[in-house]
């Protein structure tokens, strides 16, 4: 998830979301975002969930956007000549 701040609490922002189990890192960052957090969930309801209920009520968090990763095998040399 890349999260913005509002001005002057990224620090307040960062204490509170360290504080759900949801969250496995997070990171400052320079750039767009001010932080970057790796969440994981059962499913996509409780990844809902966790960022309406808990996310985006939480103090400091001015906007947030989810970055679903799905992992992605490696293809042998054979498989990708044959996809290609």
């Amino acid at each position: 998830m890349l999260i913005n701040t509002k001005q002057g609490k990224l620090r307040i922002a960062s204490s509170k979301l360290k504080e759900f189990d949801e969250i496995r890192e997070i990171h400052e960052v320079y750039g767009r975002f001010d932080l970057v957090a790796e969440i994981e969930t059962g499913n996509r309801a409780e990844l809902k969930a966790f960022i309406q209920n808990k996310v985006q009520i939480t103090e400091g968090i001015r906007s947030t956007e989810v970055l679903l990763v799905n992992d992605i095998e490696e293809e042998s040399e054979e498989d990708e000549k044959e996809t290609i």
